[in-house]
């Protein structure tokens, strides 16, 4: 089924914080089902894939490292893979392994030389967890808790897997990670959209059976000005998730480009919406009488994990200079809101 058919049922999964995981769909077993699906072998789909869409496994993915390797920047990436014989030996240090504790295998990202015809550059390999060179390190307690498996250490130390271990081809881990980081924002994005509308039902349920000055408060306009401003942060993160998933669709690379902009967007509204919906029950919002709080501390981490916004923020920035940069020596009209010729501004 097209990404563009997803957003009903990831949102609707995502209004509670245990339902992603309970239909197999929460990060990064989804993200990861999705890439094998893609790229895999027919092996590797057989090995990995569909244990893990079976739910009978779980996965972790291995990127970020600790500084100075590779977390806002890829290209940082410190990890590395040798040819030997028969396969790759993998050298290297990752944080933030979503997953990782009870995972039975990882994907792996590790910097690889020029070898056998392949480009120098980022591989991914399948790693089985109970391999005897990959181990879990220390954990890193966050404020969040819904993915199984926490966000730990990852240790590689002489990890050998063979050739068929690797996940599509040598030097181009970077282009198949779009692949994944795409779709795997924009379902986050689904995810989360879900709990925010969990969020305001709760608090329009409180303001419509509470009384205060003489009235229920959903008829005070300071509770209206939260209510409404939370109604549009909704719908409009659900129309750009719409348009994104399309664009995926049917046009992978602006649709990878336009997920920055959605996940940008919906990080920061879905907080909104939880907080406005904290405000609005009061005391009882910040208690563990209502389950706001925790789902507070489920999405605040969006905005760093999937690439921190402001990293989001650089990348739009420079993507729409570039186009009007080519618009303008392309000789397109100023599109503003002065009407002009060609030749320059009216």
């Amino acid at each position: 089924m097209p990404i563009e058919h997803w957003s009903p049922v990831f949102q609707e999964a995502g209004y509670s914080p245990i339902g992603p995981s309970a239909l197999n769909c929460m990060a990064p077993d989804e993200g990861n089902m999705h890439m094998l699906n893609l790229i895999g072998t027919e092996e590797q789909k057989q090995r990995y894939l569909v244990p893990l869409a079976a739910g009978d496994i779980r996965s972790c993915f291995g990127m970020t490292e600790p500084h100075p390797g590779a977390g806002s920047d890829p290209a940082a990436l410190q990890t590395s893979a040798v040819r030997t014989q028969g396969g790759w030996v993998i050298d290297g240090h990752k944080r933030f392994t979503s997953g990782a504790v009870g995972a039975g295998f990882c994907i792996v990202m590790a910097r690889t030389p020029a070898v056998d015809g392949f480009p120098e550059g980022a591989t991914m390999f399948l790693v089985d967890m109970p391999n005897p060179g990959i181990r879990v390190g220390e954990a890193i307690n966050t404020v969040d808790r819904s993915i199984a498996g926490g966000h730990p250490h990852v240790l590689l130390k002489d990890c050998f897997v063979p050739d068929d271990r690797v996940l599509g081809e040598v030097g181009l881990g970077f282009r198949y990670a779009q692949v994944r980081l795409g779709p795997a924002r924009l379902t986050h994005c689904m995810r989360w959209l879900g709990l925010a509308r969990r969020s305001l039902d709760i608090a329009l349920d409180r303001a419509g059976r509470r009384e205060l000055f003489g009235g229920p408060i959903d008829s005070l306009g300071l509770a209206q000005h939260l209510m409404s401003d939370s109604v549009i942060d909704i719908e409009t993160s659900d129309a750009i998730i719409t348009k994104t998933a399309a664009l995926l669709h049917t046009d992978p690379k602006a649709g990878s480009a336009m997920s920055s902009i959605a996940k940008v967007h919906c990080s920061e509204a879905i907080f909104r919406v939880v907080d406005r919906a904290i405000q609005i029950c009061g005391g009882d919002g910040v208690s563990d009488g209502l389950p706001l709080a925790q789902f507070l501390n489920e999405v605040r981490p969006f905005r760093i994990y999937d690439g921190p916004n402001e990293t989001h923020r650089w990348a739009i920035a420079r993507r729409a200079s570039a186009r009007r940069s080519a618009a303008v020596r392309a000789g397109e009209p100023y599109r503003g809101d002065a009407v002009v010729s060609r030749g320059g501004r009216a």
